[in-house]
């Protein structure tokens, strides 16, 4: 049998280690990680090897040559271009006999291929994935099985509420030769490449064609960060993965390579040597990885550090906690190195420093940036003017020198701050700046869809926490910046290895004109302004600080209304509210459409994207309910509308109304971006949120609070009702909700359980876990995608109901987080 072993990562988190190395090369107790591999294969005695090679190719040539020397055949395979992980291995075709294990080369594993290979001759399968657990699932595929291993549901670099399982594809692949033919059929005819992944695996879903999931409990690592390689050779030095044979010499709990001088004073716990390494007197070395050719002076401290090549430090330095250094580093007499730094190759470090501050940020930037399309962060802690100069450099990299962004802030001073070093990094690699100074988002969106940028950032302090900053991007379509993308761009963030433009090509900054005017004039060519007007609507409106406060009001002086507005002068200390300032803030507008006998109030929040509502009668409108009164009032004067789309928790009163005009109803992930995607399928009409966002599709496709307010008056003045009139008219069921606390290792487990438990029942696996039971009683649990909490929602005829299963499913949720 042969192996494929897919060879060409460019290990760009793991730099500096890899700035002069590819991936898979990185040693681990003083052999590379495919050189494992390798031994891995042999002991299951597969010898006939393919390497599929890309980054610095020749450095794997020259080491393993044709592998006679380690006891197997090797042949490589170099494509031309990034053909994605499945077209690589196609490229291999020619060289492939017949049925094969794929294998990545920068992976650190024990797991018995031997077993695997037997099941999945076994079940006659054409594709298996050999699959284990991970605590932390959103790194890698998530795969779903029944009980015979057959593979129904897949899930590639998931949300958190996509957790179903904390089962994880390995990357360990086993195919039939025949499965080679089927990749360039299921290439998508609009990509190059092609992955296993998020195409080929997908493709033979949906085709029905047989794959199959072992899962297999050996030690499995991927060696995704600089964390994960300090860890890697610590589980190896502790005897958690069996690896081959070694030849070093082992020594108590280290690992010596060959040719090493230490002194007899040297203090070794829990480290690597490599070959031709000098350790002075009284040094003092805990958790530590040196490579070869590294010289440590007399007296020198150092703790989970990482040395590449050819590194020397010098008498009486200090190294603290990952703390990594590349390749031929000097560092001086007296140093001290703080936490967390990374420092590139052939740098020199004089005699005295103090060296705490480098190419990477505060932890908070370690595993990600971005919660769906934005970055929150601590204002002036984590988002700093530094932080964002860097990222505003990367975003005009992953654009493309000349191209046009579109750039705008609230009032906030922080937002200020923030914007201005994103505008210098984007000019820095030469972009176009266009300032919309301040404004608000939904007009960014418009400008954007109009053709005026090739992609967008937006500046606010967050809502509900005056402490911290959003930093939000869009698309060339003023769409939210899909995952795909801000991976992309949170991979370039961390490589290190970007450069701004020369100083003849820094970009410019232009200041529009007449913004406004264009969006004013496409708001009013899509409202019925007579209708509005003969109707003289009474309306009271909370401008929330924000800065629609400065522009709605050019709008609405278009129309017959009489108006009381609240909160309209902008304070950027006012714009973020806590939830008790948030609630006093509606009572306030209940009292007055109250007190005044209005029509209606809405409340807009500080953004101008989202609304909310109080009614005729002083009634507060939540957002579930918001929801299922718009679209009641929607469907009754649109009745052959064909497809709304709402989010997964929505409720189903929706469907109710639905019902009565034969509309059907589209239940997506209860995000902007998907919301979004949604607003652009063919006969959608309408896309509602549960957080006071509704889409018109017609007008934009995301949340404009403005048009939405106008929009809802329309929709009344045409229905002749008034709003109380309308929630009455519209079918009534009780939701209950409860958030429980669990941690992001016990999410993953918890979602398995609640999968497995449900299989066979009617559910939903969209965003979370939607367990649906008689007519219109349901419970969704889902894991929140930033804090460590997991919600539980319920509906149904009644508030017992309702409660009852809120308080079943979450003891379940505190049973499994307690006991698993």
């Amino acid at each position: 049998m042969q192996a494929v072993i897919m060879a060409g990562g460019f290990g760009t988190r793991l730099r500096p280690l890899t700035s002069n190395i590819p991936k898979p090369m990185t040693p681990l107790l003083n052999k590379p990680i495919i050189e494992h591999i390798i031994g891995l294969l042999k002991n299951h005695n597969i010898t006939d090897l393919i390497l599929i090679l890309y980054h610095q190719s020749e450095i794997i040539r020259n080491y393993f040559k044709d592998g006679s020397e380690f006891g197997v055949k090797i042949q490589y395979v170099k494509p031309d271009a990034d053909y994605g992980t499945a077209g690589a291995v196609h490229c291999a075709h020619p060289y492939i006999k017949d049925r094969f294990i794929i294998i990545s080369g920068d992976v650190v594993t024990d797991m018995d291929i031997t077993r695997a290979i037997n099941f999945h001759i076994k079940k006659g399968s054409l594709s298996t994935i050999v699959l284990t657990h991970a605590k932390n699932p959103l790194q890698f595929g998530i795969v779903l099985t029944d009980k015979d291993g057959k593979i129904n549901k897949f899930y590639e670099k998931p949300t958190w509420s996509e957790v179903f399982s904390d089962t994880i594809n390995t990357g360990i692949y086993i195919l039939e030769k025949q499965a080679l033919e089927i990749i360039p059929i299921a290439r998508p005819s609009n990509k190059q490449d092609i992955d296993f992944s998020k195409d080929f695996f997908p493709y033979l879903l949906h085709n029905h064609l047989p794959l199959y999931g072992f899962a297999e409990y050996g030690y499995w690592k991927d060696v995704g960060s600089l964390e994960d390689y300090i860890s890697t050779n610590l589980d190896a030095l502790k005897g958690r993965v069996k690896l081959a044979s070694l030849k070093d010499a082992a020594k108590n709990s280290n690992v010596i390579g060959k040719n090493c001088k230490i002194a007899k004073t040297a203090e070794l716990i829990n480290t690597v040597i490599g070959n031709n390494c000098s350790i002075g007197q009284n040094v003092r070395l805990r958790n530590c990885v040196l490579w070869d050719n590294v010289t440590i002076e007399d007296n020198c401290k150092l703790t989970n550090d990482v040395l590449c090549n050819d590194v020397k430090i010098k008498q009486n330095s200090h190294i603290q906690d990952n703390v990594f250094i590349g390749d031929k580093v000097v560092v001086g007499s007296n140093v001290l190195i703080k936490s967390d730094i990374k420092i590139w190759p052939q740098k020199v470090i004089d005699g005295n420093s103090v060296v705490q501050k480098n190419l990477i940020w505060e932890d908070r930037w370690k595993d990600s940036l971005y919660t769906d399309s934005r970055i929150t962060g601590l204002a002036n802690i984590e988002i700093t003017p530094e932080f964002a100069a860097k990222l505003g450099m990367i975003f005009g990299i992953y654009a493309g020198i000349k191209s046009r962004i579109i750039v705008s802030r609230d009032t906030d001073n922080l937002s200020r701050m923030i914007k201005g070093a994103i505008m210098s990094g984007l000019m820095s690699s030469g972009i176009i700046v266009i300032d919309l100074q301040t404004t608000p988002i939904p007009i960014v969106r418009q400008e954007l869809k109009a053709g005026k940028g090739s992609g967008g950032i937006f500046v606010r302090k967050s809502p509900f926490d005056a402490s911290k900053c959003d930093i939000i991007f869009f698309d060339s379509t003023g769409k939210d910046l899909s995952s795909t993308k801000t991976k992309t761009i949170e991979k370039m963030f961390f490589s290190e290895d970007h450069r701004p433009v020369p100083f003849q090509n820094i970009g410019s900054m232009v200041f529009p004109e007449r913004t406004y005017e264009s969006y004013k004039a496409h708001f009013m060519a899509n409202i019925n302004k007579e209708l509005i007007n003969k109707r003289r609507f009474k309306v009271v409106i909370n401008y929330s600080h924000g800065i629609t406060s400065s522009i709605f009001p050019l709008i609405l002086g278009d129309f017959n209304l009489e108006m009381v507005s609240l909160d309209t002068h902008l304070n950027p200390l006012k714009q973020t509210r806590t939830l008790e300032e948030f609630n006093n803030a509606l009572k306030q507008l209940s009292y007055i459409a109250t007190s005044l006998k209005y029509d209606a109030g809405f409340l807009i929040d500080a953004g101008g994207e989202k609304i909310f509502m109080v009614d005729d009668s002083g009634k507060l409108i939540n957002s579930d309910r918001f929801l299922s009164i718009i679209i009641n009032l929607y469907l009754s004067l649109n009745p052959s509308v064909k497809k709304i789309a709402v989010p997964i928790q929505a409720s189903s009163e929706i469907d109710m109304v639905a019902s009565r005009y034969g509309t059907e109803i589209i239940r997506v992930k209860d995000s902007h971006f998907a919301m979004m995607n949604a607003s652009e399928q063919p006969d959608i009409d309408l896309v509602g949120g549960t957080k006071g966002g509704v889409i018109f599709p017609k007008f934009l496709f995301a949340t404009d609070g403005m048009f939405s307010i106008i929009k809802i008056l329309e929709m009344l003045a045409a229905s002749g009702k008034s709003l109380s009139q309308i929630d009455k008219e519209t079918p009534k069921l009780f939701m209950a909700k409860n958030n429980i606390y669990c941690s992001k290792e016990q999410k993953g487990k918890i979602m398995r359980k609640l999968v497995e438990e449900s299989e066979g029942t009617k559910r939903d696996l969209i965003d979370g876990i939607k367990i649906h039971f008689d007519h219109n009683k349901w419970v969704l649990c889902i894991p929140d995608s930033e804090r460590e909490i997991f919600h539980v929602n319920a509906e149904g005829k009644t508030r017992k109901t309702a409660e009852k299963l809120v308080k079943e499913y979450s003891n379940k949720i505190n049973y499994y987080r307690d006991n698993l």
